[in-house]
């Protein structure tokens, strides 16, 4: 049901009222009417600073709402289904509600072409992980963020691509997504304390450490970083992650921070993502 643009501008103007069961009533229709009220909502939380609290939150709820059916839509699949790139620009929307998505994703089309002129046909695997390396981490600059590891920005995929600094999943996250669009045999792998990529074909593998510059690493340095580290070694530990874990560890460590900084909305929304893909709040993050 389309509702008419005065009917929702009526709406608005009752949210001044001083009576909060009204301001809720009100604001429960206008969540109902979704994403065509937002236009309008941004407009009078421009013109009327008084209303900005209550507005905020309508539009935090519409939003959210939006980005949930979005998340469960994928949830839905398999998932071998599951989109990597999807997710990771939905969680990214939670922060950016008007990013521009086709841009980025271009982004990483060009960034792949680059490397696929690099690579060449007849490239070994070790000479295939090796160009793109030298593209995504000497080219291109993408680093590990070492002096603000716990800066918001490191988690948002847009963030880490107009920045090049990021945490070892987002920047693990870009690579991948690079390599996707190749056709590489590529994974991610969720270590605790720490993420990586994995190469894998018949005749080579190697980790790939994607916040140290892309370093590469044999199992043997793997299990020595988990003892070392506190964790022990289990082969568990250096398996394929699967996509929805993929993003719930990325939705874990935006909560971590969030909770850090006492935005209880922010934490609620971002705990009903990972209840979404199937995930516990709790679990590791990095």
């Amino acid at each position: 049901m389309i509702i008419p643009e005065s009917q929702i501008r009526a709406l608005i103007r009752l949210l001044s009222d001083e009576d909060d069961r009204i301001v809720q009533t009100i604001s429960g229709k206008l969540i109902d009417i979704g994403p065509s009220a937002v236009p309008l909502l941004q407009e009078a939380e421009i013109e009327q600073p008084e209303m900005a609290d209550r507005i905020a939150s309508i539009l935090e709820e519409i939003r959210g709402g939006k980005l949930e059916e979005e998340l469960a839509e994928q949830a839905r699949r398999s998932d071998d289904a599951m989109s990597l790139e999807a997710g990771a620009f939905i969680i990214a929307r939670y922060a950016y509600p008007t990013l521009d998505v086709a841009r980025y994703r271009s982004l990483l089309d060009t960034m792949a072409r680059e490397v696929r002129d690099r690579i060449g046909s007849r490239a070994s695997g070790e000479e295939t992980v090796n160009a793109l390396n030298r593209y995504v981490f000497t080219e291109q600059g993408f680093r590990g963020n070492t002096k603000n590891y716990y800066e918001i920005e490191n988690s948002y995929i847009n963030c880490v691509m107009d920045r090049r600094v990021g945490i070892p999943i987002s920047l693990s996250v870009v690579y991948l997504l690079i390599g996707h669009r190749l056709a590489l045999p590529l994974f991610g792998i969720g270590m605790p304390g720490h993420f990586l990529v994995k190469y894998e074909s018949d005749r080579y593998k190697i980790f790939i450490d994607c916040f140290n510059g892309g370093a590469l690493l044999t199992e043997k340095n793997c299990a020595r970083f988990l003892t070392e580290a506190g964790y022990g070694f289990d082969e568990k530990y250096l398996a394929k992650s699967p996509t929805r874990a993929i993003l719930s560890r990325m939705l874990k460590n935006l909560l971590a921070i969030y909770a850090k900084m006492d935005e209880p909305v922010k934490t609620a929304r971002l705990t009903k993502f990972i209840e979404i893909l199937g995930g516990e709040p709790r679990e590791e993050g990095l």
